[in-house]
């Protein structure tokens, strides 16, 4: 690819990293002399109709209406060869991915502030229903003006899930319980900033498995340890912040980002930071083949119906119902047993 020119527009310079799904390379656009990355996704999925049809919707939809200081700006995006790609701002920096890895635990004012920057890019997006899908370190980017950058915004909605092969949308280290059954919302994307949080403050990650099923049978049925087991200078206030963003079930969550990043502010662990957010309470009401969404917001309430892939029940979701409903069945059957056994004495007794 290097030297290629790609859509008669951007001449590729050299590749900056590849992962799951694409190789980003560093291009220039010679006729606005502008410096961009343009990632290119696998040809697998240009060759699946579906994967393109979400593609050029995501893009679109990522183009025209997300513009925030936080997010990477897409440029533009096309095929190529039958190729996908994707045109964006180029930012000049390193993944927060690398820097866990090249220092191991952060600063903790220093993880509490990537957080909070990425928190403004997501309470913009969620505020125009956009959900990330895919939140984790790779995917942060910071300059060393610490500039902090949201990437890759629907890039995880091309992912066809598939449970024999252990496939799911987004990356399972970082996906909340009821991702891996398609059931997403504003707090799947912040329980995932959760698990970054932890694993900022850590070095660690709250769940690890040999394989895709012992990872998920943990996120379902293990409680993390708190980030101060790994490190002691972690306030309790903090420990209760994560593992509140860890919670299970989405609402025990933080319900909103504005939620979540006023907790962090209330430490006071960072001070004369600030953040302009729009309250929104959300009230989520599960009905069969989806969820009924209300918001009150600042212009009134809002309330649309967000289907999801699966009808059954989930035990991460709906624990506490399930509670409630064994509790009657055992009492039902307990009732039962008791009627049939004073039944028999009384049949006994009479012969």
């Amino acid at each position: 690819m290097i030297g290629s020119v790609i859509a008669d527009k951007y001449k590729i310079i050299r590749k900056i990293a590849s992962g799951g799904m694409a190789e980003v390379y560093e291009a220039i656009q010679p006729i606005v002399r502008r410096k961009v990355a343009i990632k290119i996704l696998y040809p697998e999925y240009s060759r699946d109709e579906r994967a393109k049809e979400l593609f050029f919707r995501e893009a679109r939809l990522v183009a025209q209406e997300l513009e925030h200081p936080n997010i990477v700006k897409v440029y533009d995006f096309g095929i190529v060869d039958n190729n996908l790609y994707l045109v964006m701002y180029y930012v000049n920096g390193e993944t927060l991915e690398r820097i866990i890895r090249r220092e191991g635990k952060l600063d903790i004012k220093d993880a509490c502030y990537i957080i909070l920057e990425v928190l403004k890019a997501l309470d913009y997006a969620h505020q125009k229903n956009i959900i990330h899908r895919d939140i984790k370190p790779g995917n942060i980017m910071i300059t060393p003006e610490k500039r902090v950058y949201l990437l890759d915004f629907g890039i995880a909605a091309l992912m066809t899930e598939d449970k024999e092969k252990g496939k799911v949308p987004g990356t399972p280290e970082y996906m909340a319980p009821e991702q891996f059954k398609g059931r997403i919302d504003r707090r799947s994307d912040l329980y995932s900033l959760g698990i970054v949080l932890y694993e900022s403050l850590t070095g660690n990650l709250p769940f690890v498995g040999n394989d895709i099923w012992e990872l998920q049978r943990k996120i379902f049925s293990e409680n993390p340890k708190p980030p101060s087991y790994y490190n002691p200078n972690v306030p309790k206030a903090l420990d209760d912040i994560v593992l509140k963003a860890l919670n299970k079930i989405p609402s025990e969550r933080f319900q909103s980002a504005y939620d979540f990043a006023q907790a962090i502010l209330n430490t006071n662990i960072i001070e004369n930071y600030y953040i302009e957010f729009k309250k929104t309470d959300i009230k989520n009401e599960v009905v069969r083949g989806g969820i009924v969404q209300e918001e009150e917001t600042e212009t009134g309430k809002k309330t649309q119906f967000v289907p999801i892939s699966d009808d059954s029940e989930t035990e991460f979701e709906f624990i506490e119902e399930k509670r409630k409903i064994n509790f009657v069945l055992i009492f039902i059957i307990s009732l039962t047993l008791i009627l049939a056994g004073i039944l028999i004495w009384f049949f006994l007794l009479r012969h």
